[in-house]
C-alpha cells in the first residue's frame, strides 16, 4: 500500500476513535450529571472537538462539523435535555472548537502541534479565549438552573479552558504519536503510572489528607522528564477526572478544607490547572530538548560519516603552541600524507606540507585571524614530486577556540600527465618542424590550424597565410570542398592512408608536384576529428631513380609495379595488393603478363608467349620513358575483372640506361562503366529528342497541310454561298436564307482557324516578320479601340483605353501587333461579364521597353491553368463549363507573334477578380 493510502488509513481511524470519544465524553458526564452536582456539570467534549477540527484538513470539515453537532446534540436528547437547551448547548460546543481550531491552525494554513513552547502557548491562549466564550454561552443557557455569578462565571469558563486544554494536548500529542511506541519504556511507565495512582489515592482518602495535597505534581514532573508529551498529557487527563471525581464525592483536601460549596468546583479547577501549567511546558521543553538533542546527534554522526568516508583527504586541526596541529585524518588524507594515522595525530601540519610557492606566511595568517580561508596548491614533504589542491578554513568551537579543517586532493597523476603531454607536445613540435614533407594538420570543418616549418620551405607560404583557411582555399590544392567533407562523412576504416598526387604552385608561381597522403585522427568514441595531410615534393624525383623506391616505401592506393627486363615482377606494392588481393611473396618472381586478361593482350599484342607479350608491351613505350595511359583489363585472385589505367615507364641508372620497368596501374572499372552508362544514356536521350522534333516537324507539316486544302474548298463553299444570299441564282427563301447565313458564319470560322494556324506555323518556321517597319503602339490602341466599339455594342462594359503622349516606337509587323491587341482585347470582353470594367493601356519603361497592359475584372484564370493558355487549342475548364465560344487559338497567336518580335508576355489572374496580361517589347531609339 502506497504512503498516501496509509495516511488516509490513519486520518479515518484516528477520526472515527474522536468522534466515538466525543459521543462516550457526553454520555459519561451526562450520566453523572444528577448524582455529582455543580462540580461536573460544566465539564463537556469541546477539547475533543476542537482537537478533532484542529488535525482535519479545511475541506472534511463539512463532513467533520455536522458530526461533531450530531453525536452530542443526540446523547443530549436521550437524556431528556430539551431541543432548544440541546441546541444551544451543543452549537456553542462546536462554535467554541471552531475557534479554537482557527487559532491552533492559523485559519488553517498550518498543522495544529503541541511539541514546543510556542505551541503549548497557543493552544494555552486557545483554552482561555474558549473559556471565555463558554462563559457567554452557558450562563445564559442554564440561566434557569443555576443564578447567574462571579462564581458560576469562574466555574463554568475554567472548565471549559481546562477541557479545551487538556483534551486538545492529548488529542494533539496522541495525533502526532499515532501508531508510534515507546520502546524500552513500558515498565518504566508501568512503574511512573503506579506511583502516581497511589499518591492520588493517598491525596484523596477519607482521611486528612492535606499535607499531601501537592503531592502528585512531582510525580507528573518525573513523566515529564522522563516520557513524551503524550504520556504526560494522558496522565494530566486521567488525573482531572480522578480528582474530580473524587472531590464531587466529598474526598480530598478541597471537599473537606473549604468551607463555602461555591468555591470547591473553583479550588478543585485551580489544583487540576496548575497542574497542568507545570507538567504539560515541562514536557514540551524536554520534548524539543531531545529533538534537538538527536538532530545534533544525527548531524554529528552524518559529519563524522562524511569526515571518514570522503574520496577527499580531510584533516581536522586545533591551535597549539602557535602553530596548526593535527587532531584527526580520514584514510584519504593517510594515503595523501603518506604516514599512518598514529604518526599523524598531534604532529605539526607545516611539518608535512609546505605550499609550492614556499609562501608560509599564509599559515602565520590563519593563525593570527587575518584569513580565515585559503586555498592553493602545496606537496608533501614526504613525496617528491607530489602535487596537492589544497584548501583550509577556520571553523568557530563551542569553547571559542578555532578548528581548522583541510581539504587534500592529490593532484600528483594529473600533473605528472600533463608533464608528460607537454612533453610529448614539444616532440611533436620538434618532429614536424624537422620532417622534410609539408604537413599540415586540419580540425573536422576542414580549417588549418597547424602547419610545420617545411611548408614554407617547399611552397613559400608561412602559417600566418594558411592557419584560419580552408584547407580547399589554400594554394597548396591538397583536397577539393568535397574530397574534404567526404573524408569526414566516410572515413577510411581500412588503415591506409588516402594518397592524392596534385600540382600546386609556390609562393613565387613555381610549379611544384606533391603527392598527399591524407588519414583522419579519432577521438575515443571513434570519430573523426581532426585530419593530417602530408605532403611530398616530388617534383625532382620524378626524373630521378630515387623516385620509385620512395613511393614504394609509402602504402598507396595506386598499384605499383616493378618488373626487370625479363618481365618478371620485382615490386609488388600495397595499393597492388589492395587491388588484386594478392600478396608480395606471392607475385614476386612470376611474370607480369600473368595479371593481364589473356584474351585482350592477344588481340592487342598478337603474341602467343608471356615473353613475347611482354616485349610487345615495352615497345609500347617508344623512344618515350614512359607509355601513355591505357585502359587494360586485370584479372584478381577472385576471378573478377578489373579495368585499370596503366601506364608502363622506364626506371634506369647513373649505369644503364635501363634496369627495369615501372607499371603504375589505377582502377578505374567504376569510372568506365559509369561512362558507358553515360554515354547509353545520352543515346537514348539524343534519340528520343530527334524523334521529337521529326514528330513536331510532322505535326507542323500536317497542319499547315490541312489548312490549305481546307482553306480552298471552304473559300468555295462561302462564295456560293454568298451567291444563293444575293438571289442572284434564285430569290432563297426566308427559312433558306437563315441556313445559308449559318453556313456563310460558319465558313467564314473556319476559315479564320485555318489563318490562325497557318499564321502560328509560320512563327514556327520564323516566316512571320516578313513586313517589319517601325511602328507606334498608340496607332494600335487606335485600332483596338474600334474593335471593342463593335465587338462590345451589345454589351455593358466599361472599356477605358489609356496611351502616353509620346510615341511608343516598336519595330515590327504592323498587321500582328494589331491582331495583339485585337486578341487580347477579345478575350477581355469574351470573359467579363456585362457591368464589368476593361483597361487597355500603352507605356514606355526604362526596364520593360514598350509595354502593353489589357486588364479585366472577368472570370479570372485559375493557378494550374495559367501556364497551359499559350498551348494551342487550350480551353480551361471553367471557359467549357460556362460554353463561352473560342478556338483556344487567340492567346497561342498573340504568345507567338510576341515571341517573333523579341518580347515576353506574362499572366496574372485570380479566379472570380479578373485578369492581367502584360506584353514587353523592344523599343526603337
Amino acid at each position: 500500500m502506497s504512503p498516501p493510502s496509509q495516511q488516509r488509513q490513519v486520518d479515518v481511524g484516528f477520526t472515527g476513535v474522536l468522534l466515538a470519544s466525543i459521543l462516550l465524553i457526553d454520555l459519561a458526564l451526562l450520566s453523572v450529571r444528577d448524582d455529582l452536582g455543580a462540580l461536573t456539570t460544566y465539564w463537556s467534549s469541546v477539547g475533543a472537538s476542537a482537537g478533532l477540527l484542529a488535525v482535519s484538513p479545511l475541506r472534511r470539515w463539512v463532513v467533520v462539523v455536522p458530526l461533531v453537532l450530531g453525536l452530542p446534540l443526540g446523547a443530549f436528547l436521550a437524556y431528556g435535555v430539551p431541543l432548544r437547551d440541546a441546541v444551544a448547548i451543543c452549537g456553542s460546543h462546536v462554535a467554541q472548537a471552531m475557534v479554537v481550531a482557527a487559532v491552533l491552525t492559523h485559519l488553517g494554513r498550518r498543522r495544529a502541534h503541541v511539541d514546543s513552547m510556542p505551541d503549548l502557548a497557543r493552544l494555552t491562549a486557545a483554552a482561555v479565549l474558549g473559556g471565555l466564550l463558554s462563559v457567554v454561552v452557558e450562563t445564559q443557557t442554564r440561566v434557569d438552573q443555576l443564578p447567574a455569578s462571579t462564581a458560576l462565571a469562574v466555574q463554568v469558563g475554567s472548565q471549559h479552558a481546562l477541557s479545551i486544554l487538556l483534551l486538545g494536548a492529548v488529542v494533539l500529542a496522541t495525533r502526532d504519536g499515532w501508531g508510534q511506541r515507546l520502546r524500552g519504556k513500558s515498565l518504566l511507565i508501568g512503574v511512573q503510572a503506579a506511583a502516581l495512582l497511589t499518591v492520588l489515592a493517598l491525596v484523596f482518602s477519607p482521611t486528612d489528607s492535606a499535607p499531601l495535597t501537592f503531592a502528585p505534581i512531582p510525580i507528573l514532573v518525573w513523566a515529564a522528564i522522563a516520557f513524551d508529551l503524550r504520556v504526560v498529557s494522558w496522565q494530566l487527563l486521567g488525573m482531572a477526572t480522578a480528582v474530580t471525581l473524587a472531590t464531587a464525592h466529598g474526598r480530598g483536601p478541597f471537599a473537606e478544607e473549604v468551607e463555602r460549596p461555591e468555591l470547591v468546583g473553583i479550588i478543585t479547577l485551580g489544583y487540576i490547572a496548575c497542574a497542568a501549567l507545570i507538567a504539560l511546558p515541562l514536557a514540551a521543553i524536554v520534548s524539543q530538548r531531545r529533538v534537538l538533542m538527536e538532530r545534533v546527534v544525527s548531524d554529528e554522526q552524518l559529519f563524522r560519516r562524511t569526515f571518514t568516508e570522503s574520496p577527499l583527504g580531510m584533516v581536522l586541526m586545533r591551535e597549539r603552541a602557535g602553530a596548526l596541529e593535527i587532531t584527526e585524518v580520514n584514510s584519504a588524507a593517510v594515503q595523501i600524507l603518506g604516514a599512518p594515522t598514529v604518526e599523524l595525530d598531534g604532529r605539526r601540519f607545516t611539518d608535512l606540507v609546505a605550499t609550492l610557492d614556499h609562501r608560509e606566511h599564509v599559515f602565520e595568517a590563519l593563525l593570527s585571524r587575518e584569513s580565515d580561508i585559503w586555498h592553493g596548491q602545496a606537496s608533501v614533504l614526504g613525496r617528491p614530486g607530489s602535487r596537492v589542491d589544497l584548501a583550509i578554513a577556520a571553523i568557530a568551537s563551542a569553547d571559542g577556540s578555532r578548528v581548522f579543517s583541510a581539504q587534500l586532493l592529490d593532484q600528483t597523476q594529473q600533473h605528472d600527465s600533463m608533464r608528460r603531454l607537454e612533453a610529448a607536445n614539444k616532440l611533436t613540435d620538434a618532429t614536424l618542424d624537422t620532417t622534410a614533407c609539408i604537413i599540415v594538420v586540419t580540425d573536422d570543418s576542414g580549417t588549418v590550424i597547424r602547419v610545420n616549418a617545411a611548408t614554407k620551405e617547399i611552397t613559400g607560404y608561412d602559417e600566418a597565410t594558411l592557419v584560419g583557411a580552408r584547407i580547399w582555399e589554400t594554394p597548396l590544392a591538397a583536397l577539393t570542398r568535397s574530397e574534404t567533407e567526404a573524408m569526414f562523412l566516410w572515413p577510411n576504416r581500412s588503415g591506409f592512408a588516402m594518397v592524392r598526387e596534385r600540382q600546386s604552385y609556390t609562393a613565387a608561381g613555381d610549379p611544384v608536384r606533391l603527392v598527399w597522403n591524407n588519414n583522419v585522427v579519432r577521438d575515443e568514441a571513434g570519430t573523426p576529428s581532426y585530419a593530417v595531410l602530408t605532403g611530398v615534393d616530388v617534383t625532382a624525383e620524378r626524373s630521378s631513380t630515387g623516385l620509385m623506391a620512395h613511393l614504394l616505401q609509402a602504402s598507396i592506393a595506386t598499384a605499383l609495379i616493378g618488373i626487370d627486363v625479363t618481365g618478371r615482377i620485382t615490386v609488388f606494392n600495397a595499393g597492388a595488393t589492395h587491388m588484386l588481393g594478392y600478396s608480395a611473396e606471392e607475385m614476386i618472381g612470376q611474370p607480369f603478363v600473368g595479371i593481364l586478361e589473356p584474351s585482350q593482350l592477344l588481340v592487342r599484342t598478337g603474341a602467343v608467349g608471356d615473353r613475347e607479350a611482354f616485349l610487345c608491351l615495352i615497345g609500347m613505350i617508344g623512344k618515350r620513358d614512359e607509355s601513355s595511359a591505357r585502359d587494360w583489363t586485370w584479372r584478381t585472385r577472385g576471378g573478377h575483372e578489373l579495368i585499370v589505367s596503366m601506364t608502363l615507364s622506364v626506371t634506369d641508372d647513373d649505369v644503364e640506361d635501363r634496369v627495369g620497368f615501372l607499371c603504375v596501374g589505377r582502377d578505374v572499372t567504376e569510372q568506365r562503366e559509369g561512362q558507358e552508362t553515360l554515354v547509353a544514356a545520352l543515346d537514348k536521350e539524343r534519340t528520343a529528342v530527334e524523334r521529337l522534333r521529326a514528330l513536331d516537324r510532322a505535326k507542323d507539316e500536317f497542319v499547315s497541310t490541312v489548312s490549305h486544302e481546307l482553306r480552298t474548298p471552304v473559300t468555295s463553299i462561302l462564295g456560293y454561298t454568298e451567291l444563293l444570299l444575293d438571289g442572284d441564282v434564285v430569290e432563297p427563301h426566308p427559312q433558306q436564307a437563315t441556313m445559308l447565313e449559318t453556313i456563310a458564319r460558319s465558313s467564314h470560322r473556319l476559315i479564320a482557324i485555318c489563318n490562325d494556324l497557318l499564321l502560328l506555323s509560320g512563327f514556327e518556321q520564323r516566316e512571320a516578320l516578313a513586313n517589319r517597319e517601325t511602328y507606334d503602339l498608340r496607332e494600335a490602341i487606335g485600332v483596338a479601340e474600334e474593335f471593342a466599339k463593335a465587338a462590345a455594342a451589345q454589351r455593358r462594359l466599361t472599356i477605358t483605353f489609356e496611351a502616353p503622349d509620346e510615341p511608343v516606337m516598336v519595330s515590327g509587323d504592323r498587321s500582328q501587333l494589331d491582331r495583339v491587341f485585337i486578341n487580347l482585347v477579345s478575350n477581355a470582353i469574351k470573359f467579363t461579364a456585362d457591368d464589368g470594367t476593361v483597361d487597355i493601356r500603352v507605356r514606355n519603361d526604362d526596364r520593360l521597353g514598350a509595354v502593353i497592359t489589357v486588364g479585366d475584372t472577368g472570370i479570372g484564370i485559375h493557378k494550374d491553368d495559367q501556364e497551359l493558355v499559350f498551348q494551342r487549342f487550350y480551353r480551361s475548364d471553367t471557359a467549357q463549363s460556362m460554353a463561352i465560344p473560342g478556338t483556344g487559338l487567340g492567346l497561342s497567336i498573340v504568345a507567338g507573334i510576341v515571341d517573333a518580335h523579341g518580347g515576353t508576355i506574362a499572366v496574372d489572374s485570380t479566379p472570380g477578380e479578373g485578369t492581367t496580361f502584360t506584353v514587353s517589347l523592344p523599343v526603337v531609339a
